[in-house]
């Protein structure tokens, strides 16, 4: 648990100086969704919620699980001025993942959609897909080890080698696959 603990200070203390403040939502996560009937979904590592804001305002329910305080209570005061509502989950994507899977008495929880930007969550990918409704769709967007900042002395533990999203999720329908700049983007849908 301490490293949960540690990456809640490390991003408090990010949100608190005014870091990871966008409203917009990412360029990828407009695209994919464009043509997508509203349904559930989850923005994982989501932060101060500009994903889960702008699906909650396009008819999705949402689910917005981070491990910031800082960021989900920034991301509630946006949900009350926009109007909407966001389901929180203030936690590790571990403890996110794990909720989904056993999902209580219920079973399992589905999302229609899950939206990861600028995480990686590699000891996760098997469990992602699993998380999906038939049909539900995963974007996934982080950086690779070609990308300036690693190349520059960043530690590679939150990089992805070059190709590695492509084939991260085997039993996905690909639907789009990008990688430049030591970006990869990837939109796939589960059968």
């Amino acid at each position: 648990m301490g490293d949960a603990n540690e990456e809640r200070e490390r991003w408090n203390a990010k949100f608190l100086a005014g870091e990871a403040q966008l409203t917009e939502p990412d360029s990828l996560v407009v695209e994919a969704c464009a043509g997508l009937a509203a349904g559930s979904a989850l923005d994982l590592a989501g932060g101060a919620g500009r994903h889960a804001l702008w699906l909650a305002e396009r008819g999705w329910r949402v689910m917005l699980a981070d491990v910031a305080d800082e960021g989900l209570a920034l991301a509630a005061r946006r949900a009350v001025e926009r109007g909407v509502v966001l389901t929180l989950r203030r936690e590790g994507v571990g403890e996110t993942v794990a909720w989904a899977l056993q999902g209580g008495a219920s079973g399992k929880v589905r999302f229609d959609l899950i939206v990861v930007v600028w995480f990686l969550a590699r000891e996760y990918f098997a469990a992602l897909p699993q998380m999906l409704a038939p049909g539900g769709v995963l974007v996934y967007k982080t950086y690779t080890s070609e990308h300036v900042r690693f190349t520059q002395g960043h530690s590679l533990r939150y990089a992805l080698a070059p190709g590695e999203l492509r084939d991260a999720f085997p039993g996905l329908e690909r639907i789009l696959y990008r990688e430049r700049d030591g970006v990869a983007e990837l939109v796939a849908r589960a059968g």
